[in-house]
Order: C-alpha cells, then sequence, then structure tokens
C-alpha cells in the first residue's frame, strides 16, 4: 500500500522569484524506520532503502535494508537485517555496498544475505559509498573527512584531508568522483587525487547524482533540494526544512527522471520529478 498525491505541485521560491516546479509522484507508507538513502537497482526494476533505526552512529543491530517498487510499494520492509545504522549504497556485479558506522557490509542481492564485512578501526561515520570507472569502492567517512578505498580485503585510506570538514555524498563521472564537503563539492582526479571545487554549496551535500543531461542534483539533509547545471547558478527545488522533514541521500531513476528522497524522521521515500 502507498499513499498518493497526484498531481501535486510544489511551487519553490528563491530570492523572491518562481525558480522551480517540482511534482509528487508517489510516497510511501509511514512505516520505514529512519531511512537514510535510497538506491535504484535497474537489472531487478526496484528500490533498495537503507533504514538507520535507531540512532545514526548506534551500534544496536536494528538497521535493515528494505525492497520497494519503482511505485513505491514497499515489497519486503526488512529484505536484509542485522546491520546497525546503515546508510550510502552502490552496486556492483550484483553485490549492494552499504556502509554500517565502522564497516562496508557486501550484501548477495540474489541471495538476500550478507556475505562479507570489513571492518575500519579509524572510522565512526562511514557514510556514502561510490564505484568508480576502474571499479574501486570509495567510501566516505564523515566522522575524520577521509575517503576509503576498498583494496585486498582491506578499508585503506584513499584520501585525508580536515580541511574538507564533514565529508559526505560522493558521486563517480567518468575519470573523476564528487566529493560533498562541509560547504562544497569538489572534484577529486581518480588517478592523481588532485582536487579542485566545482561547486561552493554553503552546506554538506548528503545526496549527490548527476540527471543524465550533464547537470546535478544535490540535497541537504535538513530539508533541501537542488539542481546544478555547470556554467549557471543552482536552483532550489525543494525546500521542506521548515517543516522539519528531511531530505537525505536520495536516489534517482534515470529512466523517469524521478527524484526518490528518504525523508529520515517522516519515516517515508518520496518521488519527485521536475517539471
Amino acid at each position: 500500500m502507498i499513499t498518493k498525491q497526484l498531481p501535486l505541485l510544489l511551487f519553490v521560491f528563491v530570492f523572491g522569484t518562481l525558480s522551480a516546479q517540482v511534482s509528487i509522484n508517489w510516497q510511501t507508507e509511514a512505516i520505514l524506520d529512519v531511512p537514510e538513502s535510497v538506491k535504484y537497482y535497474a537489472e531487478g526494476n526496484y528500490l533498495f532503502v537503507s533504514n538507520i533505526s535507531g540512532k545514526p552512529a548506534e551500534k544496536n543491530g536494528n538497521g535493515f535494508i528494505s525492497k520497494l517498487s519503482l511505485k513505491g510499494e514497499i515489497m519486503t520492509l526488512k529484505w536484509v537485517e542485522g546491520l546497525d545504522a546503515p546508510k550510502g549504497m552502490a552496486i556492483k556485479d550484483g553485490i549492494l555496498y552499504v556502509t554500517d558506522i565502522d564497516d562496508l557490509v557486501l550484501i548477495d542481492i540474489a541471495k538476500g544475505k550478507i556475505i562479507k564485512r570489513f571492518h575500519q578501526d579509524k572510522a565512526n561515520f562511514l557514510n556514502d559509498v561510490t564505484i568508480t570507472h576502474l571499479g574501486d569502492v570509495l567510501v566516505s567517512d564523515s566522522g575524520t573527512s577521509t575517503v576509503f578505498i576498498l583494496k585486498d580485503n582491506n578499508l585503506d585510506v584513499w584520501l585525508q584531508n580536515d580541511e574538507f570538514g564533514r565529508v559526505n555524498g560522493l558521486f563517480t563521472e567518468k575519470d573523476y568522483i564528487l566529493l560533498g564537503t562541509a560547504t562544497s563539492i569538489v572534484k577529486i582526479d581518480v588517478a592523481t587525487k588532485q582536487y579542485s571545487v566545482f561547486l561552493e554549496t554553503g552546506g554538506q551535500p548528503d545526496g549527490l547524482l548527476s540527471d543524465g543531461e550533464g547537470g546535478y542534483y544535490y540535497s541537504f539533509w535538513q530539508g533541501e533540494l537542488f539542481h546544478y547545471t555547470p556554467g549557471h547558478a543552482p536552483v532550489q527545488l525543494l525546500n521542506t526544512s521548515v517543516k522539519e522533514v528531511q531530505t537525505a541521500d536520495f536516489g534517482f531513476n534515470p529512466h523517469t527522471k524521478e527524484i526518490l528522497v528518504p525523508n529520515f524522521f517522516s519515516n517515508q521515500v518520496v518521488s519527485y520529478t521536475m517539471n
């Protein structure tokens, strides 16, 4: 069962002018449990949602992954259990990679089972995960301003920079990655690790994804969603922060152009499209 609101248009004003128009397609029932991240799975044609089910840094064993249909129906609420506070997700060769405080957890999608855990003693808030064009798995740690790499069955330091502050959103684009820092999105060359500021955001991007057309979406956890096309100013698409509705690590369906936003404390995922 899902809660539908069609058509509902949200007209968002930035600096007093109408900047964009966003439609809600669907929203799930409010039975998720602190949903933090949404991942579109093309091969299966459904969605994964990570549920913290407690506090973001609490090791309570209550965290789980949900499986949703592309229409927002909850297919399996607790598809995989036994996690602590799962957050960002990535998929490679039928394996779902999930960050879990100081572990990177690997889930066999076909079996719906945890098959491996990689622990990192120095990490304290593993957050997002991405996979580069070389196949390397990179993980951001918000607590230590570090990006780790999964290499030889270990999570090793790939890049550490205290000037980044709390790092979060990760996205792979060709031969570089984009990383959300405390106040900007930085562009990091995968081969050389040289970086430059890609966009000054004035806040920490949580979700960070391409729109598939040369532009990008990014969110601030408190409840803001933006669209950015290089060469133009970012456009605020959504601001639900006044209602204390969060916009955490969203997913994106490239076929339908849906932005899939987990609302964290509201325990829902909401699907939006830009008009």
